[in-house]
């Protein structure tokens, strides 16, 4: 299975589920500057939820693949709302990428809430949640 991991995180609460999934995959997680060079089978992508809207950054990423994709796994952190997972399909909805029915959401910290988190509980269901849909 050939997988791809990216993220945007603002900070840095996405990053930590991302390298949670590398560590599970042993393959890098890159943030969005790091294009796509290659197909693949499986992309992991993360990324926060920035006033109630995905961040431009991560609407110009998506908009801008040019690889094939089997199906995209959506995971996110937010420090108010459940997920970006309905933001997510919406933009996909203009692809032929396949948005994946499960998702992994967590509390972020942001702005005094959800101090710390994603923690190591956070991760380790991440982790989880790889090993039981994806490998």
């Amino acid at each position: 299975m050939k997988y791809a991991i990216r993220y945007y995180s603002k900070s840095g609460n996405s990053e930590k589920l991302a390298n949670a999934i590398s560590e599970v995959l042993d393959v890098p997680a890159y943030d969005i500057s790091h294009e796509l060079s290659e197909d693949v089978e499986i992309l992991f992508f993360g990324s926060g939820v920035y006033g109630c809207a995905l961040d431009p950054a991560v609407i110009k990423f998506i908009s801008n693949i040019n690889v094939n994709i089997g199906e995209f796994v959506n995971f996110s952190t937010s420090g108010i709302m459940e997920s970006n997972y309905n933001l997510i399909k919406d933009l996909l909805d203009n692809t032929n990428i396949k948005l994946s029915e499960n998702e992994f959401h967590c509390p972020g910290s942001f702005v005094g809430m959800n101090k710390d988190r994603p923690n190591n509980v956070d991760e380790s269901n991440i982790k989880d949640f790889v090993n039981k849909y994806f490998i």
